[in-house]
C-alpha cells in the first residue's frame, strides 16, 4: 500500500489545511501543462491527486488511517510470531548441542 502522506511529503498528524497546501504546492510542479509529455510527471501527478482525493476528505482519511494502523498492527504480529520462533529454534538448537556433548561426556568421547 502506497503511504499517501509521504506521497504529499506530510506527516500523518497535520491538519486539513497544511494537507490542501501541500496538494497545492506539489500539484503545481507536476502540472501536466508544464510537463508535456512527460510520463513520470503525469504518474506523478496522478499519485498526489489520489492522495489528496482520500486525505482531504475527513471521512476517508479516518478509514485510511484506520487501515495503516491494522496494517501496521499485523505486521507487529507478524515480526512477534518470528521472533518467538527464531527464539525456539535456538534454545531447541543449543539444547540439543548440550544434550549431545552431555552423551558424549557420558560414553567418554570427550
Amino acid at each position: 500500500m502506497a503511504h499517501l502522506y509521504e506521497v504529499l511529503g506530510i506527516d500523518s498528524y497535520v491538519g486539513a489545511a497544511e494537507i490542501k497546501v501541500a496538494f497545492h504546492k506539489l500539484a503545481k510542479t507536476y502540472h501536466p501543462d508544464l510537463h508535456a509529455g512527460d510520463v513520470v510527471a503525469e504518474e506523478r501527478f496522478k499519485a498526489i491527486n489520489h492522495a489528496y482525493g482520500i486525505l482531504g476528505n475527513i471521512e476517508s482519511r479516518t478509514l485510511y488511517d484506520e487501515a495503516c494502523a491494522l496494517e501496521n498492527s499485523r505486521k507487529r504480529e507478524r515480526m512477534t510470531t518470528a521472533t518467538v520462533i527464531m527464539a525456539a529454534s535456538f534454545m531447541v538448537t543449543v539444547g540439543t548441542g548440550l544434550l549431545i556433548a552431555g552423551w558424549l561426556r557420558i560414553e567418554g568421547i570427550l
